[in-house]
């Protein structure tokens, strides 16, 4: 056997190995000395991953706090680390778990800050991950930032106090929606958090149910033949009762959009919320049963010799419908 075989190499630092992952290597470069620093100690033992890490990191290394919640924001916006409920300091709150008055007496857009460069270059030293977000948002819109787009964002995140997941999902939406402003995306982030959606999850569901409202109500207005018109306050009061309280789906709003136009000659939303309150009301829910119930009142109307008087029904309906609104 050689001599070299022999050799036992011993790790002269007890059982505190710091072991960094692979993933670390396309960052080395953006990384700071202290950061690796930070990094190296926050793989060599749980309790820097615990508990109170900030302060057990800044006495380790004999910093404040805020280097190293800044490091550690850096580390998590490349993908090496991530926080979990368990590993956030007390004193802060996730960003997910934005309170309400992070926008206080719903801020209006023009009052947001509006940063100068040198601002903004002190903050992107604070919030490191936005190098990181700033690629990936520019991945989602299709479009490269400018120094005016990335103020946008700060904003979305130093002052709305927005986290990636959070914003990611209002980018998606906006690209969907072929919106693809920074302004227009704040104004969007602006009115989520005054609805009360600060859980990235609870959001995109929010923003998904509202695309499939959006398109149904295109839907109908094609079916009136509205064009780009905006709905009146009664009328729109009549297409949400139809997409989501009774709803019908756009064949059967055709069906009552035929019989209004053959009663009165011309679209009339509110006289067609008349005969569509009265088919919900009778548990009418496919076209089969309109084209049966139409088709019964005509054998009707043909065997007594009797009209019906739809101009009765619809001002009978209709006054059902909104005598509480009047």
């Amino acid at each position: 056997m050689k001599k070299n075989e022999k050799i036992h190499i011993r790790l002269n630092f007890e059982s505190e190995v710091t072991v960094l992952p692979a993933s670390v290597i396309p960052f080395i470069d953006k990384a700071k000395k202290f950061d690796i620093k930070v990094l190296m100690l926050i793989s060599s033992s749980e309790k820097y991953r615990r508990g109170k890490y900030l302060s057990e990191l800044a006495s380790a290394l004999e910093c404040e706090e805020g280097a190293i919640e800044a490091s550690v924001s850096f580390w998590n916006g490349t993908g090496v680390l991530s926080l979990d409920d368990g590993a956030v300091p007390s004193e802060k709150k996730p960003a997910a778990a934005v309170d309400k008055k992070v926008v206080p007496n719903r801020v209006k857009v023009s009052e947001l800050p509006q940063y100068t460069t040198s601002e903004l270059n002190s903050l992107l030293e604070k919030h490191r991950h936005v190098v990181g977000l700033v690629d990936e948002c520019q991945n989602v819109l299709g479009k490269i930032f400018t120094a005016a787009d990335i103020k946008v964002l700060m904003g979305m995140v130093d002052f709305l106090g927005l986290d990636n997941d959070y914003i990611l999902v209002i980018m998606h939406y906006a690209a969907r929606k072929e919106m693809k402003s920074m302004r227009y995306i704040e104004k969007i982030a602006v009115s989520c958090l005054d609805d009360g959606f600060t859980d990235a999850a609870v959001l995109q569901e929010a923003l998904y149910a509202r695309e499939e409202k959006e398109a149904a109500e295109t839907k109908i207005k094609n079916i009136f033949g509205l064009g780009a018109r905006k709905l009146t306050s009664k009328e729109k009061k009549c297409v949400e009762a139809w997409i989501s309280t009774y709803s019908f789906a756009p064949e059967i709003i055709e069906r009552a959009y035929d019989i209004t136009v053959g009663a009165t000659g011309k679209p009339s939303i509110p006289y067609a919320h008349a005969i569509l309150e009265r088919w919900f009301n009778e548990g009418i829910k496919t076209v089969e049963q309109v084209d049966a119930l139409v088709a019964q009142r005509e054998v009707e109307k043909a065997t007594d010799g009797s009209s019906f008087n739809i101009d009765e029904f619809f001002n009978a309906a209709l006054d059902r419908s909104y005598a509480d609104k009047k």
